[in-house]
């Protein structure tokens, strides 16, 4: 075969795995509220790849031979593709707003009895969680009764569970039509609740 196309063909590849792994670990800055961060690194380090490419291709070293050359072009293109995708991640990315993650097994509608309902908070899964979720910056969990036990053993304060004087069950089909989040207490702390409870309502 060819060995300039199986040297594109690697080049590809390259340019593939680079863009896939920067993908992946940018769902996990994203998991972990650290998205606006990554991509500034991202858009500082392929801003300079890519200036560097464009200075060489234009440069006496972009006669260079054909692999050379499909290399610069092949660097230039992934640091443009990396740049491009940096700033689409900065301009979607709110790392300072509040996560509500549902792992009740419900779809949790949240309501105010008087007004049309206006916000519903969709189940990650279809039976509750067993074990205590990770603990993320900026990331609160509605959980089982059960599971905000144990979460309030573990003092837990990112915990919260569904008022359930307050809500209405429209079956198993339907969504739990619910008015407040109450988080956990850690069992050291007091156990007066009410106040502390979390209004999910316009107010």
């Amino acid at each position: 075969m060819n060995t300039d196309l199986l040297w594109k063909f690697a080049l590809i590849a390259a340019v593939l795995g680079v863009i896939g792994t920067w993908f992946w670990l940018c769902g996990y800055a994203d998991k972990t509220r650290q998205l606006r961060a990554f991509a500034k690194r991202t858009l500082l380090y392929a801003g300079v790849g890519l200036l560097l490419g464009i200075a060489f291709l234009t440069s006496d070293l972009g006669t260079a031979q054909a692999e050379g050359r499909m290399g610069l072009i092949a660097l230039t293109v992934c640091c443009f593709l990396l740049v491009y995708a940096a700033g689409a991640a900065m301009i979607a990315s709110n790392d300072q707003s509040l996560v509500v993650v549902n792992l009740t097994g419900r779809a949790l509608l949240l309501a105010e009895p008087e007004l049309a309902p206006f916000f519903t908070l969709p189940s990650t899964q279809e039976e509750p969680a067993t074990v205590l979720p990770p603990v993320l910056p900026r990331t609160c969990y509605v959980v089982s009764s059960e599971l905000g036990r144990l979460a309030a053993q573990a003092g837990r304060t990112d915990v919260f569970t569904v008022d359930s004087i307050t809500s209405t069950d429209s079956g198993e089909t339907g969504p739990l039509r619910i008015r407040r989040l109450l988080p956990v207490v850690p069992a050291a702390a007091p156990t007066g609740k009410s106040e502390s409870a979390v209004q999910v309502s316009e107010g």
